[in-house]
């Protein structure tokens, strides 16, 4: 009896793995490490969103042992957590316990239907399992954040905002921005209120600033009677 329970709980761990699989097809194009798409599609509230997320893990990164920095290989990569996702959203892992091997683009999909909108920053939060010199195992914790989700609709609306008029990308941004969508030329302003001043340069109604040299954090813009958010890396 032990035995064909064994056997019907292997059957059916396999076949859970194959629609898992169905559900995600790598793309294996993807040859540079890291998380893709660089641009998250925007959500609705009320609404059930659906985004694939590729993952090619890291073969090295670079630890402290004894108090000094080593540079090791990537045994695995594991996906502990996704921080800042809207309320009424998850995600889900395909590999066994949310590891990924550096040999293969593997998938996430966050998923669900986001109950609040708003612009949200996300942060996925890893553990590097590697070994230093071949043999002696670490783990070492890492968040990548290259990530924004925008969900628009419901009763707060974004930040008072029509992104159908003007809209800010890449968001989060870290050198350059672009605005397009403007009516007037933007005004910028940090999270005190207080205006800053970048050199924005418009071409063809599409409007750019070198942001590089804000400080990290949340900036807000105005055109004419628009308003919106963004996020400076």
């Amino acid at each position: 009896m032990k035995t064909i329970r064994h056997i019907v709980f292997l059957a059916l761990t396999s076949m859970a793995v194959a629609v898992q699989a169905q559900n995600c097809t790598p793309d294996t194009t993807i040859k540079v490490p890291g998380f893709y798409p660089n641009k998250l599609a925007d959500g609705n509230v009320g609404t059930a969103y659906n985004q694939t997320v590729m993952v090619l893990s890291f073969k090295d990164t670079s630890v402290v042992v004894g108090g000094s920095k080593q540079n090791v290989t990537i045994d695995s990569l594991k996906l502990t957590k996704v921080i800042g996702l809207p309320t009424g959203m998850g995600y889900v892992c395909f590999e066994p316990r949310c590891i990924y091997l550096p040999s293969k683009v593997r998938c996430i999909k966050l998923n669900g239907t986001p109950t609040q909108s708003g612009v949200f920053p996300l942060k996925f939060a890893i553990t590097a399992y590697a070994k230093v010199n071949g043999f002696i195992p670490v783990a070492q914790p890492d968040t990548i954040k290259n990530f924004s989700i925008t969900i628009t609709g419901g009763t707060a609306q974004i930040t008072e905002n029509s992104l159908t008029s003007i809209r800010v990308y890449p968001n989060p941004v870290t050198n350059q921005i672009f605005v397009s969508g403007c009516s007037t030329k933007p005004i910028i302003y940090n999270a005190l209120g207080a205006q800053v001043n970048l050199k924005l340069i418009e071409e063809n109604n599409l409007w750019s600033a070198d942001v590089s040299e804000l400080k990290a954090g949340i900036y807000f813009m105005t055109s004419g009677s628009v308003h919106t958010q963004w996020i400076k890396e």
